[in-house]
């Protein structure tokens, strides 16, 4: 009976939707999975990528996410092959009620959409950060 009570009471804690001045600040990638067409999740930049998303209080993001197995190209194809590992994006973000801040996490769920990444189907993205440890900057 206490493990029920006990499991109840986990699923009605709080879940706090982000507010703009709580997602201010460095956040360091944890995972991002791409769903496509109801598919198992996929690991688009591997198990452990890399990257960081910065918030200013202004409303402006700067994203750089990386795969995490990239090595150095040496040849004009295999740089150029290295930019289908990354992503890069800079500009204005606005909160539309897909993101949730749980503890030091901020959960990203996006709307579904036509995929980029995967023509012709329908995908969306399940993004997960972490505010970075030493963050002291409140932009």
């Amino acid at each position: 009976m206490r493990a029920l009570l006990l499991i109840v009471l986990i699923m009605c804690a709080p879940v706090f939707a982000a507010e703009p001045a709580d997602l201010v600040g460095v956040w360091k990638v944890v995972s991002w999975q791409v769903i496509v067409d109801n598919e198992p999740p996929q690991d688009v930049f591997g198990l452990h990528p890399k990257g960081y998303l910065i918030l200013t209080r202004e409303g402006r993001a700067i994203a750089l996410t990386t795969a995490d197995n990239r090595k150095p190209g040496t040849t004009d194809a295999e740089r150029a092959a290295l930019h289908r590992s990354m992503l890069a994006y800079t500009g204005k973000y606005r909160i539309e009620g897909h993101f949730r801040i749980e503890g030091d996490k901020l959960f990203i769920d996006s709307a579904p959409a036509p995929s980029i990444v995967f023509p012709g189907k329908t995908d969306f993205r399940r993004i997960v950060w972490e505010r970075e440890k030493n963050d002291t900057a409140r932009f």
